[in-house]
């Protein structure tokens, strides 16, 4: 009866934290990041306030966490994909393509950014803390595409975990340039050259996008 009770308790618990979501999202499309409160979001999904905290920290982590649980979906059918893909530099550039997909076509450029500033805190707090447990959808598919590299013999085996993330940071701060200024470089071009430059240096042959 026990066990009921608490499996009750944590279904109750996450619909409450995926209605949170879905009303925080629509509002945040509809008015805005800044003019949607808190107050407006419990109103709207039907909570208390304090239900929102228990669950999300502040607004920024609501997006995060909208996008993680996308992310977490699709994984599966990711990985198995990756898994076709010939060579270490394919599936990087796959991934990386991918996540354009998940994020900024569901965003927009306001919350793109903001999902990538609360991304990068996490990061940060991961590596302070030296916490392994911090793990997202994507992280787990660039740890597979590395796993893949290193069995391969494309990447070196003491290749450490962050130093893909060093990848993910500089994709997304390109991604934030492309979604404003699209016409200052190709999306594409640049996911490629990140990756080249990821896997063979900053050599000559390694250059950035260059304006249009």
């Amino acid at each position: 009866m026990e066990a009921k009770k608490v499996s009750r308790t944590e279904r109750r618990k996450e619909e409450n934290r995926k209605r949170i979501m879905r009303v925080a999202i629509d509002l945040f499309k509809q008015q805005g990041f800044d003019e949607t409160t808190v107050d407006q979001i419990a109103n709207e999904a039907d909570v208390a306030k304090c239900t929102i905290y228990s669950h999300f920290p502040e607004k920024e982590a609501i997006i995060y966490e909208h996008i993680q649980s996308i992310i977490w979906e699709q994984t599966p059918a990711m990985l198995e994909y990756l898994d076709k893909l010939p060579d270490t530099r394919t599936r990087l550039i796959a991934a990386l393509q991918k996540t354009l997909e998940w994020m900024h076509i569901d965003l927009s450029n306001d919350l793109f950014e903001r999902h990538f500033t609360y991304k990068m805190s996490q990061w940060v707090h991961a590596i302070k803390h030296l916490d392994r447990n911090v793990s997202t959808g994507f992280s787990t598919v660039m740890e597979h595409i590395l796993k893949l590299g290193v069995e391969s013999g494309e990447i070196r085996p003491d290749m450490h975990p962050f130093v893909v993330g060093g990848l993910e940071c500089s994709h997304f701060l390109m991604a934030i340039l492309w979604v404003n200024h699209p016409e200052l470089i190709s999306i594409n071009e640049s996911i490629e050259n990140n990756v080249d430059c990821f896997l063979n240096g900053v050599k000559t042959s390694c250059m950035t996008p260059t304006a249009i």
